[in-house]
């Protein structure tokens, strides 16, 4: 199968994409990773552009690990992430 050119914007940045996939998905992963970005730049203004990407990143996976498993919504395990992310952030 022929690899398709997306460009997307992510965090204010143009990135092309080549990929199997149709252009609509990597488009929707580009949005969705692109709100994470933000949603941990307006927790952590003052970090950098990497530790926002590092972070986003753990709170993607965490999110898929939950799916994974089937693991339900719980309030402490979200405080503790967001623990986790916080420690992060002061030490990246």
């Amino acid at each position: 199968m022929e690899k398709i050119r997306v460009i997307v914007s992510i965090f204010g940045k143009e990135y092309s994409i080549a990929s199997e996939v149709g252009p609509e998905y990597i488009q929707r992963a580009a949005e969705y990773l692109d709100m994470k970005m933000k949603e941990v730049s307006g927790n952590f203004p003052n970090i950098s552009e990497a530790k926002i990407a590092v972070l986003a990143a753990l709170n993607i996976t965490d999110e898929l690990f939950r799916s994974k498993d089937g693991t339900k919504y719980n309030p402490e395990d979200e405080k503790l992430i967001g623990d986790l992310v916080k420690k992060l952030a002061k030490v990246l």
